[in-house]
């Protein structure tokens, strides 16, 4: 009897206890506050908080004013998040029946412009607004990305305004941004209103992105190229972070020639098309984008055939990613490339491969006159090889009337027909 008594005060000792420890823990402002901060300490990462006030409870609202967290892990160093007002209350024991509403928060990073954000989290989803007047692309990608092609890019980012739904581990953003200015090697983009619709999910694994990031316009240019002024486009998102689609349109004036830009698929299967007004053929649209020069007489040496997926990703390479130029020519068929700069003339000449046997030359130069003037000659030319060592070759001079910019027919010319014999000594 006595061994039975002693078990049943035991077990009432032992619910009373329960019952204490909930009433302290939800009920008084002491005892909520010790869970809720050792929950924020963990879960943020700060062993320094600072709160000025605090009252309520978990089982109605816990309440804080000016809290303050320093030393975040996750952070740089000398990081400061703030907040003016944070409610907790908890309907059940369980992460769905916790609510946390966040007024006035404020992060701020060394070299960082400060951020704001204001939100809820209830019921396991998110509701929270977070804007920055400025961010600085390479600050952000030196403090999150693991990829070092995404800490190649730089530039400036302002009023990023993001609304963050869903929940933890597949958060849904939406908002706008402007790019002020982005660069990567010599490639760039500037002035470009952006919105976009983003999924997140894998947050744990290999992070996987589905959505949009849509540009209305800006301009962008890559190294020595012409300006492309965008018109609304996309970049659409199917999964694989590095492997987005393409849907990006533009135009570009070079010379008094408009060039309308259309470039879908993807980075591995780009589909690239020009158009232009008077019309051109596009392998020459494409020179033109590259070297921002209209290259006038060169229709003849340049083909009016579709441009393949292989010169389509040469373009990409080095207009936006500024690669090698050695494989754009490559493409195209230009084996030489010359520049004469001298005294009293100047000039550029390219020379393409048409065939095995067969190359066609174009070049255009301007001399000083004696009387002062300015000349300008334009040369097309062919060669054709006989042999691995002989080869036959003719050059066309046409002069051009500086005043009407007509060739000048009558106009006596040095033409030539050259024998080239080709042999190691």
């Amino acid at each position: 009897m006595k061994k039975k008594h002693l078990l049943s005060v035991l077990i009432f000792a032992l619910i009373g206890l329960i019952i204490f420890l909930a009433y302290y823990f939800f009920f008084t402002t002491k005892g909520s506050s010790s869970i809720a901060e050792v929950a924020l300490s963990k879960y943020l990462e700060s062993e320094d908080i600072d709160i000025k006030k605090v009252e309520g409870n978990l089982a109605r609202t816990l309440s804080y004013e000016n809290i303050i967290f320093e030393d975040l892990k996750f952070l740089p160093e000398g990081s400061i998040l703030k907040i003016q007002k944070l409610d907790i209350s908890l309907t059940s024991l369980n992460f769905s029946g916790l609510t946390v509403k966040i007024h006035n928060g404020t992060l701020r990073m060394p070299n960082f412009d400060t951020i704001l954000f204001y939100g809820l989290f209830e019921e396991g989803g998110l509701d929270i607004n977070v804007y920055s007047k400025n961010v600085g692309v390479r600050e952000v990608f030196d403090l999150f990305a693991r990829s070092s092609d995404l800490k190649k890019i730089s530039g400036l980012i302002n009023d990023l305004d993001v609304y963050i739904k869903g929940t933890f581990l597949e958060p849904e953003l939406t908002g706008t941004f402007k790019i002020d200015k982005l660069i990567q090697n010599e490639f760039s983009i500037i002035n470009s209103p952006c919105s976009f619709n983003l999924r997140l999910k894998d947050l744990k694994d290999e992070l996987k992105l589905f959505g949009s990031v849509s540009l209305n316009s800006g301009v962008i240019s890559g190294s020595k190229t012409a300006l492309i002024n965008m018109q609304e486009s996309k970049i659409i998102f199917n999964g694989v972070l590095k492997k987005p689609s393409l849907d990006l349109k533009g135009t570009s004036i070079v010379e008094g020639i408009k060039i309308n830009v259309t470039l879908k698929g993807t980075f591995e299967k780009p589909g690239l098309k020009l158009a232009s007004d008077p019309p051109r053929p596009q392998e020459r649209l494409l020179i033109m984008l590259v070297t921002g020069k209209s290259w006038k007489g060169a229709e003849g040496s340049l083909s009016k055939g579709q441009l393949s997926v292989d010169l389509a990703k040469d373009f990409i390479d080095y207009f936006f990613f500024a690669g090698a130029g050695s494989k754009l020519a490559k493409r195209l068929g230009i084996s030489d490339f010359s520049v004469t700069f001298e005294k009293d003339k100047k000039g550029v000449g390219i020379k393409k491969v048409v065939s095995g046997k067969m190359d066609v030359n174009y070049a255009v130069e301007q001399s000083q006159e004696k009387e002062g003037k300015a000349a300008v000659t334009q040369k097309v030319g062919g060669e054709y090889k006989i042999t691995d060592s002989v080869s036959i070759g003719v050059e066309k001079e046409l002069k051009q009337d500086n005043r009407t910019d007509q060739i000048q027919e009558n106009q006596k010319t040095d033409d030539k027909v050259i024998l080239k014999y080709k042999k190691e000594f």
